[in-house]
């Protein structure tokens, strides 16, 4: 399996002859090839356009990454901008697959009993861990219950039987036809097998027993087929394990539990980034402030509309999170893609037009523009925040936009680290703020 790396937003790399040769292609048919796989991501992610580039014999890459499935030849894994060639170390996959399952299950491990108990241990593995432990046990007393027609044996008729068997019982009684509302399901199966592959990353022994009372309480359950698992839905009278099935399913497909090449091949795996990064700088902000202290994306009020046929409406504004800090109140905004000024990134004037918004329609209440921290750039402490440019403008509150460093969120404890930090560096903004 051959793979080759582009990173997001950088510059075209001269990539399509050696994919035709790997592919066994000629150049012409790879590039199609390329723009089908781009014209499916950008379905998938909701794009408006493909977000791989083909010029040429040069490839590039914009607005999404992860790692790409072309064939059962190559791959094409696409390295995130704040993350790219420079993170260091074992590389930038562990970063951007933490990442990536804390962006689509973030509501679940930002939840005030995930972070009451993971002062210690508040890296992704233990996370999910608790995650599927508490969530088990909340919803335990109204299982995921299913019909399911077996055979059985037994002198007491309690099902359909064939009447030859009758007359001539076997040793263990009449072989008979009986349905059952069992436990006994795939969906249960699902579950029990994330329960599984959780444990085997355990950090701790009380962890690891937690995770062996779930699979104990639920039973023996059909052994599931090998391979990629499809999303499942339950059925609706159990929709409140929607949740914990979607967070099992990702587990067992290996996109939970770190990162493992020979689990992530063979689906492919794609995010799109700026919605990764504004999720964790969601979920950054919960765990740093708590939950009553932070309100996503709460309509502010800009103005009126008026249309042709006379009826008004509102003109709403909406940031990404307000917070309240010592009792004072701020809107914080997570942007993906800065203005680059002779190596230095800053505020877009797009970005600064939006925060002047948000302040206007919140009577001149401050805004945070954060960045993720240039890849290209020193690397820092995770979660260090870094002042970029202050812009003031008459009639509305101070903006500031920041850097928030992110390489290495994926090791141990360092979760914990980005909340303290990301508190901590806003709370030094307290002067420029007020």
């Amino acid at each position: 399996m051959a793979r080759f790396s582009v990173v997001e937003y950088g510059s075209p790399a001269n990539l399509l002859p050696a994919i035709a040769a790997s592919m066994g292609r000629g150049t012409a048919e790879a590039a199609r090839h390329l723009s089908d796989a781009g014209a499916r991501v950008a379905r998938q992610v909701g794009l408006k356009k493909s977000p791989i580039e083909v010029s040429g014999p040069l490839v590039s890459s914009s607005k999404v990454a992860g790692l790409l499935h072309l064939g059962r030849s190559c791959e094409l894994e696409i390295a995130p901008k704040f993350l790219g060639e420079h993170a260091g170390g074992a590389g930038w996959h562990e970063d951007f697959f933490f990442l990536a399952m804390l962006s689509k299950h973030g509501h679940v491990l930002a939840s005030d009993r995930i972070r009451a108990d993971t002062a210690a241990d508040s890296d992704l593995d233990s996370l999910l861990a608790r995650a599927i432990t508490d969530m088990y046990w909340e919803h335990h007393h109204r299982p995921i219950r299913s019909y399911k027609r077996t055979i059985e044996h037994d002198f007491f008729l309690d099902g359909d039987v064939d009447p030859f068997d009758l007359r001539v019982p076997g040793p263990a009684g009449y072989p008979q036809e009986v349905i059952r509302y069992t436990r006994a399901n795939r969906h249960n199966a699902i579950i029990s097998a994330a329960a599984g592959v959780a444990r085997r990353h355990a950090r701790t022994p009380a962890v690891s027993g937690e995770l062996t009372r779930v699979r104990a309480h639920l039973g023996v359950q059909p052994r599931l087929v090998r391979g990629h698992l499809l999303q499942q839905a339950v059925p609706g009278r159990s929709r409140h394990w929607q949740a914990l099935m979607d967070l099992s399913v990702d587990v067992v497909n290996g996109f939970g539990m770190g990162f493992n090449e020979g689990e992530a091949r063979a689906p492919g795996f794609v995010m799109g980034t700026w919605q990764l990064w504004q999720d964790l700088i969601t979920v950054g902000l919960r765990l740093g402030f708590g939950d009553g202290h932070v309100v996503a994306e709460q309509p502010l009020s800009l103005g009126e509309r008026r249309y042709t046929d006379g009826k008004m409406g509102r003109l709403n504004v909406r940031p990404d999170t307000s917070v309240v800090l010592n009792g004072r109140k701020f809107h914080v905004d997570a942007k993906y893609k800065g203005r680059l000024d002779s190596g230095r990134l800053n505020a877009s004037e797009s970005d600064i037009y939006e925060a002047i918004a948000f302040s206007m329609a919140s009577k001149g209440l401050p805004v945070i523009l954060a960045y993720p921290r240039l890849a290209s750039a020193p690397l820092t402490p995770v979660g260090t925040v870094e002042v970029l440019e202050q812009v003031g403008v008459k009639g509305c509150g101070p903006i500031v936009a920041a850097s928030i460093e992110v390489r290495g969120i994926s090791r141990r404890g360092a979760l914990k680290c980005f909340a303290q930090q990301v508190r901590l560096g806003i709370a030094d903004l307290s002067g420029i703020l007020h």
